[in-house]
């Protein structure tokens, strides 16, 4: 306890005040962890997703009701929090699906392993062996949108060289010019075979067999082929000018009207200029399109409304900005001082151009021969008596 007193002035009383100093050892407050809390209840499931789509990563998830002793039950999920799941404490093990430390979900990429049986996982949560679970995770493939084989992008032109710099008096060298970028590549090419199947999860699926891959795709979105051209590369930048040199100088001993001798620096010829910049390089030409032809099965027209291709050309690869021109020589005399010019900066190159566009061509056809024996996977219709697509297609 603390008293402050003051002195009374006159017509007014005097008085103290009293007031408390407070400790600053007090302990940190308790954080709460779930180890000292009682889990009545745990589940494990995926929370808004509808299922695995093979081969793409998943988060587990899982919902909890904890206990902490002389409180009401609460909500806990998993999470990096002291009073959360630890993501770590849950294994998962599975012939098609395993997890990670972070409860990751890893489901197999194979998409006709799991077509029939789903993603089957043995799910343990470590600190209370008493919560183990036996899942069946359904198959999805809304990860499956298409096919791309886009060309690859050009590659960027190099930077030029700097200039080199002046000696005493001399000019900088100017900076060499940026290489141009290179062109991006062509497109691929894609050749699909479109139909509709079912498997014994969905009553109706798009079967896709596209190059050397095939995949399941829901039946009510588009699907995308893409053999978009590669992007032109970036010119380089052209080299920065080098910095002229100093002026150069003599000393000169020279005697005041007071007798005294003093040193004096004079200037000797002009300082140097500024190199010029190098011109920026060109951006390269983006590649071509590539080559997209679908076939959809001619059982199901309405396919055509779901089918998109995209063989746009390359960007244009952006150009080259021009270097900076060298810093001007300057002069530390003191009599007959001479600066140079500073370098003029280099010119940006210009712009590539566009790639121009590939060949898309979508059609109806008989395709079943090209899905065989899938197991787990029917087909809905037969194409008819040819595999050779009919005469009449689409182009985009």
């Amino acid at each position: 306890m603390r008293i402050a007193c003051f002195v009374p002035v006159v017509g007014l009383a005097s008085g103290c005040l009293f007031y408390t100093s407070y400790r600053d050892d007090r302990p940190a407050p308790h954080l709460r962890t779930l180890a000292e809390a009682k889990i009545l209840e745990l589940a494990v499931n995926l929370g808004e997703l509808p299922g695995l789509c093979p081969g793409k990563q998943a988060q587990l998830q899982a919902d909890a009701t904890v206990q902490w002793p002389g409180a009401k039950p609460v909500h806990r999920t998993i999470g990096s929090d002291a009073d959360s799941l630890a993501a770590a404490s849950f294994s998962v093990t599975g012939s098609l699906v395993h997890g990670d430390e972070g409860a990751h979900l890893l489901p197999d990429p194979d998409v006709l392993k799991s077509v029939e049986v789903g993603f089957v996982a043995d799910i343990a949560y470590s600190p209370q062996s008493r919560f183990k679970f036996h899942e069946t995770f359904k198959p999805e493939y809304s990860c499956f949108v298409g096919l791309d084989v886009p060309g690859e992008q050009g590659a960027p032109g190099d930077d030029g060289a700097s200039g080199s710099s002046g000696s005493k008096g001399a000019n900088g060298t100017a900076g060499a010019n940026g290489h141009g970028g290179k062109r991006g590549a062509k497109g691929g090419h894609i050749e699909a075979f479109v139909t509709e199947v079912s498997t014994p999860f969905y009553p109706k699926l798009l079967a896709v067999h596209a190059n050397d891959s095939f995949f399941l795709a829901p039946a009510d979105r588009p699907l995308v082929f893409a053999a978009t051209g590669g992007a032109g590369g970036t010119g380089g930048s052209g080299g920065r000018g080098g910095a002229g040199g100093d002026q150069a100088t003599y000393n000169v001993t020279e005697e005041t009207h007071s007798g005294d001798h003093i040193t004096k620096s004079h200037g000797q010829g002009a300082a140097g200029n500024g190199g010029d910049g190098g011109t920026g390089g060109d951006g390269g030409d983006g590649g071509d399109g590539g080559t997209v032809v679908v076939t959809y099965d001619e059982a199901f027209p309405e396919l055509r409304e779901l089918i998109h291709t995209n063989v746009a050309g390359g960007s244009a690869g952006a150009k080259g900005s021009g270097g900076s021109g060298g810093s001007k020589g300057t002069s530390h005399a003191d009599k007959e001082r001479q600066e140079g010019q500073p370098g003029q900066a280099g010119q940006d190159g210009d712009r590539g151009h566009g790639g121009g566009p590939g060949h898309a061509d979508v059609r109806a056809g008989s395709v079943a021969s090209k899905f065989g024996e899938l197991p787990g996977v029917s087909l809905l219709g037969r194409s008819k008596s040819s595999d050779s697509p009919q005469p009449h297609h689409h182009k985009r």
